[in-house]
């Protein structure tokens, strides 16, 4: 699932009435292709800065290789209520190199809480690569309860004259206050630079995620995934990354 949209969902692990702790994460991740592509690889630094309740900022640098191409992005992102059960969160990124990653892109969403425990989030964003731009959507339906949680996502893309659906569907399990570990299935189409440029393609994925806290400001963060894109390639990898808080 290299193509997600991202920042849409606005999760906090404090009370409402607390400012959320700031965090800084370095990251890395290695992905086995089946076609005799070179792995990919990626790197990244993100910083989020709690400014007051439910409200944070963050920007991050990301280093990729994919298909033997280099690229770096920056993003920046902001989450801010506009009220007690709505939420904004709005994102923009962009790369100066851009041999596969976007030229850049801007995004953003809202999260409605319209009972306790349910979440209604929906947004959209616009990215441009070098020889197309891609505009999404999102409208995703979570639900709270004990001590897990489940969402159910519909994920529609416009290019090349063409409209493709994708489907998301994710479950998690909350072991303590902070930690969590889930699992994350998509299938449908989407737009995704294969190599040879941006194309719409089926996709059938799942991923095992999860957070671990190893004390107070410490947090591991790991995935393992597994990704068919189309008739294209089969992507199999991993990502760990360490996270302090401050």
């Amino acid at each position: 699932m290299a193509l997600v949209l991202p920042v849409f969902a606005a999760h906090f692990s404090v009370q409402a009435d607390e400012t959320p702790r700031s965090t800084i994460g370095l990251a890395g991740g290695k992905e086995h292709l089946s076609n005799g592509s070179p792995d990919w690889r990626e790197s990244s630094l993100q910083l989020d800065y709690g400014l007051a309740p439910r409200q944070s900022v963050g920007l991050g640098l990301t280093r990729t290789r994919r298909f033997g191409l280099n690229d770096t992005q920056i993003n920046a992102g902001l989450v801010t209520p506009l009220s007690a059960a709505l939420v904004l969160s709005l994102e923009a990124n962009a790369s100066s190199s851009h041999h596969v990653l976007a030229k850049n892109a801007l995004g953003g969403a809202l999260q409605y809480e319209f009972a306790r425990g349910w979440l209604l989030h929906g947004g959209g964003r616009s990215t441009r690569y070098n020889d197309v731009r891609v505009n999404q959507g999102l409208l995703m339906l979570e639900h709270y309860f004990s001590n897990f949680s489940t969402s159910l996502a519909w994920r529609p893309a416009r290019a090349f004259g063409t409209t493709a659906h994708g489907l998301e569907l994710r479950a998690s399990y909350y072991y303590s206050d902070r930690d969590s570990v889930g699992i994350i299935v998509a299938g449908g189409k989407e737009a995704a630079n294969t190599g040879g440029g941006v194309r719409l393609s089926s996709l059938r994925s799942a991923a095992l995620v999860g957070r671990h806290w190893l004390g107070r400001d410490w947090a591991l963060n790991y995935s393992l995934g597994h990704t068919r894109q189309g008739d294209f390639y089969i992507r199999n990898g991993f990502s760990l990354g360490l996270q302090a808080a401050f």
